[in-house]
């Protein structure tokens, strides 16, 4: 398999899990939006896998050009590894609402071509802590998509909801 097709399939993946995280955020009830239920309130998982997808389809972390609106520290969940955590003291306020993470997710959707080919796909990760190729960089951006968009589709599965739609090639086929 060449690059270009490597590429486009790339694009065409990224696509089909952003329309699914696109689902889920436009799924989620304003109640549920951001609520103190969990640790971290859905607008914060959305964001955080909108903004990882921004920083990740950069050369490098000194490549990262941060959302107009960030708040400092909502893209942290405070996970396992000293850097998934927020710089100490940085207290995360007010939230991003639905309008402005669908802009956001609709800026990088329109960037996603250009941002998967500006790289060779052979080329190191561009961040030390991924020691492998840019090409497995993606293939780990796309599994973290998934990941929080079925972490999101979960709790909402519990609230009752369903109707959540497998996408491909950017599409919704139907509601499973």
């Amino acid at each position: 398999m060449n690059d270009t097709t490597m590429t486009k399939v790339l694009v065409s993946q990224y696509k089909a899990s952003l329309g699914m995280l696109r689902q889920t955020i436009e799924k989620t009830p304003h109640a549920f939006w951001n609520t103190g239920e969990y640790a971290n309130p859905t607008w914060q998982i959305a964001y955080h896998v909108i903004w990882g997808v921004n920083f990740y389809l950069g050369a490098d972390p000194e490549s990262y050009e941060p959302f107009p609106d960030a708040i400092e520290g909502a893209e942290s969940l405070g996970g396992a590894q000293e850097w998934e955590n927020p710089e100490e003291g940085v207290v995360v306020e007010g939230f991003h609402t639905r309008e402005q993470l669908l802009s956001y997710l609709d800026f990088l959707i329109d960037e996603l071509p250009n941002r998967v080919e500006a790289l060779p796909l052979e080329a190191p990760s561009g961040f030390e802590w991924y020691s492998y190729s840019r090409f497995e960089l993606h293939i780990n951006n796309i599994r973290h998509i998934q990941h929080h968009t079925a972490q999101i589709i979960e709790r909402l599965k519990a609230k009752g909801f369903s109707g959540f739609a497998w996408w491909m090639d950017g599409q919704p086929p139907e509601a499973w």
